[in-house]
């Protein structure tokens, strides 16, 4: 089971978001990235300047299976790949000089959790590495059957944010209930804030769950002991 979904229209040129199990490749595409590429120039012009590949960490969100491989011809196809964000149930890539070159001379930058594959990979090759967008927190305001969840998320200009997503019955671009609100981070906000500072911007439902399940403390704590990239990308 896959789902493999391809946008023209946000950060990067061309972004693919894979969503399942088994190995990551062209045949896990509806459609060849040769008809992608032709749609692109169609709808754009010319070839994507940059390529991003986001593979959904299904098994940090609870779920009990995974994409375990990523097929090396389907990424060596991206010529302008610019952006690899591998979830951790993958832990090998088989590198060929071919890969190695496109991934060095790109300037490709790895994302991933800390101490996972992703970032052994980018220690490895001399990459970049930052981490992965993760989910802090979520907090049910039960008399309204109002759900809010807080999501950390690192932006390709190094800057930093916390997405604050408010759900409820009937929630929708034309209705009142619900909406998504961006709170900003300073670039190094890891080196000098701790958990309870980041809470205490939230109210008290949201400002419990944060601190009572460690998931930003314990970012916070490995984040002041490993390299990430803060620059633009």
């Amino acid at each position: 089971m896959s789902l493999f979904d391809h946008y023209f229209d946000r950060d990067y040129a061309l972004e693919f978001e894979a969503w399942g199990d088994g190995e990551i490749s062209e045949k896990a595409l509806e459609i060849s990235l040769d008809e992608i590429f032709a749609e692109y120039a169609e709808e754009i012009g010319g070839y994507p300047a940059d390529i991003s590949l986001m593979i959904e960490d299904t098994l940090a969100v609870g779920y009990d299976y995974g994409f375990t491989s990523i097929d090396t011809a389907f990424l060596e196809k991206l010529d302008t790949l610019k952006e690899l964000v591998l979830p951790d149930s993958i832990t090998e890539i088989k590198m060929t000089q071919k890969l190695e070159k496109l991934l060095k001379d790109n300037g490709v930058l790895i994302r991933g959790t800390f101490d996972s594959f992703a970032e052994k990979l980018a220690q490895q090759y001399g990459l970049n590495f930052r981490h992965r967008d993760m989910f802090l927190a979520s907090y049910e305001f039960k008399p309204a059957h109002e759900t809010t969840s807080l999501t950390l998320q690192f932006l390709r200009d190094g800057s930093a944010q916390i997405e604050e997503t408010v759900s409820s019955p009937g929630s929708s671009a034309s209705h009142c209930f619900g909406g998504t609100f961006y709170h900003q981070l300073d670039r190094e906000f890891f080196l000098h804030k701790s958990a309870e500072d980041i809470a205490e911007m939230f109210g008290k439902g949201l400002h419990d769950a944060l601190l009572e399940n460690g998931r930003l403390a314990a970012f916070l704590e490995k984040a002041k002991t490993h390299k990430l990239y803060k620059g633009k990308n």
